[in-house]
Parts: structure tokens; C-alpha cells; sequence
């Protein structure tokens, strides 16, 4: 609703210059205004102004809803607005020609002059002011095809009712004011009729919308159940996995352990422990050679220590079998071990020699030698107890051992060493067969090597 403002300058030393510029408001244009412009006093100004406020009813005219003029992008420039008041108005109009001396107030006030009417078009118009020629036909052409489309929509909904006017006299040309009411009435009925089925309808769209929402809540329901089930199943799927690798861990640790076991059981404790084997014409117990030969004169130390393992392995084999020896009582003490005499305090029958093979050598070895293999018998006598067919491969007679080709006698006085040699190694062959058959006994699957090496 704003007319373009003007900008007026002069300046220099030399001939003055102005400058007085509009602008389209539609093209930016700067326009050039009518010498007439300039021309008007203020009685022509206030004629031109009566006209305009005689066109409406005293209130200044707003533009109208949006149109294809609304749609020119125009510039807003500085407004000066109508005023009403006589008091105003004639202050106004002084301040439009207020004149002063020299040229520049001149044009200076042509400028207030148009630009006073351009904003006073501007309101009353829907596009703003000033246009440029071209513009102005654009615009004016526009308006006549507005004008015409209007022309033709007015001319169609004239025809339109002139139309339904001589349908609607066709129509009720034949019937009388009766028939009428009565299908007034019917359709009255007709649409009380249709207005009960909505209601119901409505009714039933609501009882619809309840049980919607009533499913929604408990499809909610069910889909947070189903979401705490399947966290419920996965946690039971993760600690199943982990009960299976567990089981399948102890599984792997339970056939580890039953091999071991096996393995264990495969392995002949007492075997290993006391281990009689042979080395040419000795028998030798954990490594240790019993007996000597004038050609292998074996120390006295490594003799006595042998007789140490063989009696710890007896006392042993008996407190296996929970078997008592009778008259004497083994005393495993190393290379110092010996015998005790029951019924004899004090009587110690040692089971280590001294040193030498001689003719008259120490009676009290001889007694121990003859009393241990006195124990070996008694032991040989409570394994056939238990089970008969058991046989040693030689037999014990007073003092001596020996098989069919012969026996030979444990002591040495009036023996020889190699003889005295021969009878230890058969007295350690029937011991190892004496440890095979404990060994058995313990559930031993594999029973040790009896197999003995005679000279």
C-alpha cells in the first residue's frame, strides 16, 4: 500500500543537478514523471483528494484477499497515509507545499506532491504505485482476462439457474399440495429412519474403537510378554550352551582321569618300588647286587643295602595281607635291618655282614639269613592258603632252597660264594613271585614279569 519515495540531491560548484528518481514498482524500473505532475497547486491536489475519499465510505479502502496483482513482488517504500481530520489534513497539505526559495525547494515539493498521490493510489488499489507504461499495460491486460473469466463464470451460473428454475417447475407443475406433504412426510420418516441407523452406527463405531483399543492394549501386552520370553529363552539357550560345554568339559576331564586311572592301574606299585631283576649270575634288587663271587667281589655295603630293600619289601607283603610272621618279626631298618626273636628278648638277628667270606664267618648273619627264608616260606604257605594251585618256582627246606637238580644252603659258613650267590637269587625269584600274586590280588590287570633267570 506504499508509493516509491523519491531521492532528491543537488550538489557541486559548478551547475546545479537533480536528480528525481521513481521506480516501477513491478520492474524497478526508474520512471521519468509527466510535466503535469509538477504542474498541480494545491486546489487541484485537494480536488483530487475530495474525489478519492468520495469513493468510499469515509475509511480508507484496504486491499482485497490475494489476487494476481497481490502476487507482484513490489517493494514497500516509505508510507505517508491519508488523514481524515480537517485539522490534520490541512497540516499535511502544508507540509506538502510548504515553499521556500530557490529551485531545489521546488522540486523538493513536486517530489512530496507525487509522492503524496502515489501512496494515495496506493490505497486504494490493490498493486502498488507508480508503474511504468509497460507495466501498466501488463497489468491491464491481466485485468481484462480476469474480467473476461469473470464475465464467462457469470454468465455459466446464470444459466445454471435458469436451468434448475425450469427443472424444478417441471417437477412440481403436475402434482397437487397433498401429494407433496406426503412425500415430505416420507422422506421426513425416511431421514428420522437414516439419523436412528447412524446413531447406531455411530454407536457401534465407538463400541469398535473401544475394542480396538482394548486389542491394541493387549497386543501391547502380549508383545511385551513375548519380548520378556524370547530375553527368557535366550537366557536359557546361553546357560544350556554353558551346561553342555561344561558337561562336555567334565566328559573330557572324567575320560582323562579314567585313562590315568587305567593307567594307574596298569602300573605295578610294588614293581616299581622294589624292583628284582637279574644281572648275570646275580640277583639284584632296586639295582643293588645280593651276593658276591670271587671274580666280582661286590662291597659289603651295596650287599647289606640289597638285604635292607629285601626285607623292607617282605614286612611290606605282609602288612599288605595283614599276614604275622611266626617266631620272628622283621625289623626294616636300611643296611642295618634285621631280625627280632619272639619269645628271645633282646635276641637280634642282623641282616648285614661285616666284611670278609670266611670259613668262620658270623653265626648270627647265618641265623638271620636262615630265619628270613624261614619267613619267606611262612608267607608262601599263606598265599597257598588262599588259593592252592599257587607254587613257587623253588622250595624252602630248612635252611636251604633249591629245585629238582638240587638245593643249596643261605649260609655261609661251609658254602662258597658262589653257591651262597645262587640261593639269594632264588630266594629273590620266589619273592618277585610272591609280589606278583599280591599284585594280582590288588586288582593288578597286568601281573609283573615272573620270569626267572637261573644260572
Amino acid at each position: 500500500m506504499a508509493a516509491a519515495a523519491a531521492a532528491a540531491a543537488s550538489s557541486g560548484d559548478g551547475p546545479s543537478k537533480t536528480c528525481v528518481s521513481f521506480v516501477c514498482q513491478y520492474c524497478m524500473q526508474p520512471l521519468k514523471l509527466d510535466a503535469s505532475i509538477k504542474a498541480i497547486d494545491r486546489q487541484t491536489f485537494e480536488a483530487l483528494t475530495q474525489v478519492h475519499e468520495d469513493g468510499g465510505d469515509g475509511a480508507v479502502v484496504r486491499r482485497g484477499q490475494q489476487g494476481p496483482a497481490e502476487d507482484m513482488a513490489f517493494p514497500k517504500p516509505l508510507q505517508h497515509r491519508v488523514v481524515k481530520s480537517s485539522k490534520n489534513k490541512e497540516l499535511a497539505l502544508d507540509q506538502v507545499f510548504a515553499s521556500s526559495d530557490g529551485g531545489r525547494s521546488s522540486l523538493s515539493r513536486a517530489t512530496r506532491v507525487a509522492s503524496w498521490l502515489f501512496d494515495l493510489m496506493s490505497e486504494r488499489a490493490e498493486f502498488d504505485h507508480p508503474l511504468c507504461e509497460e507495466c501498466t499495460d501488463v497489468l491491464l491486460d491481466e485485468l481484462d482476462a480476469q474480467l473476461h473469466l469473470a464475465e464467462d463464470e457469470a454468465r455459466q451460473c446464470n444459466a445454471f439457474l435458469k436451468l434448475q428454475s425450469e427443472a424444478g417447475a417441471a417437477a412440481t407443475g403436475g402434482e397437487d399440495a397433498p401429494t407433496l406433504e406426503e412425500d415430505l412426510a416420507a422422506l421426513q420418516k425416511e431421514e428420522r429412519m437414516l439419523l436412528a441407523k447412524l446413531e447406531s452406527l455411530e454407536e457401534t463405531s465407538t463400541e469398535l474403537k473401544q475394542e480396538l483399543l482394548r486389542q491394541e492394549e493387549e497386543s501391547r501386552v502380549l508383545a511385551a510378554q513375548e519380548e520378556k520370553y524370547c530375553k527368557e529363552y535366550n537366557e536359557y539357550q546361553r546357560q544350556l550352551e554353558d551346561y553342555f560345554e561344561e558337561q562336555s568339559s567334565i566328559e573330557n576331564r572324567f575320560h582323562r582321569a579314567r585313562e590315568r586311572l587305567q593307567s594307574l592301574k596298569k602300573t605295578n606299585v610294588f614293581n616299581d618300588a622294589f624292583h628284582i631283576w637279574h644281572e648275570g649270575h646275580f640277583g639284584t634288587i632296586n639295582n643293588f647286587r645280593l651276593g658276591r663271587l670271587p671274580s666280582v667281589p661286590v662291597d659289603w655295603s651295596e650287599i647289606n643295602a640289597a638285604w635292607g630293600q629285601t626285607v623292607l619289601l617282605l614286612h611290606t607283603l605282609a602288612m599288605k595281607l595283614g599276614f604275622k610272621f611266626q617266631r620272628y618279626r622283621l625289623v626294616p631298618n636300611g643296611s642295618q635291618s634285621y631280625l627280632e626273636a619272639e619269645g628271645e628278648p633282646g635276641k637280634d638277628l642282623p641282616l648285614h655282614g661285616s666284611g670278609g667270606f670266611k670259613l668262620f664267618s658270623d653265626k648270627k648273619f647265618d641265623e638271620a639269613m636262615v630265619a628270613f627264608l624261614d619267613c619267606v616260606d611262612q608267607f608262601k604257605s599263606h598265599i597257598e592258603s588262599k588259593e592252592p594251585h599257587f607254587k613257587l618256582p623253588y622250595r624252602v627246606v630248612h635252611g636251604k632252597i633249591g629245585d629238582s637238580n638240587g638245593e643249596l644252603s643261605i649260609r655261609i659258613q661251609f658254602n662258597q660264594e658262589e653257591t651262597w650267590t645262587k640261593a639269594l637269587k632264588f630266594m629273590l625269584t620266589n619273592l618277585k613271585w610272591c609280589l606278583a600274586w599280591v599284585c594280582k590280588q590288588m586288582g593288578a590287570r597286568t601281573a609283573p614279569n615272573t620270569t626267572s633267570s637261573t644260572a
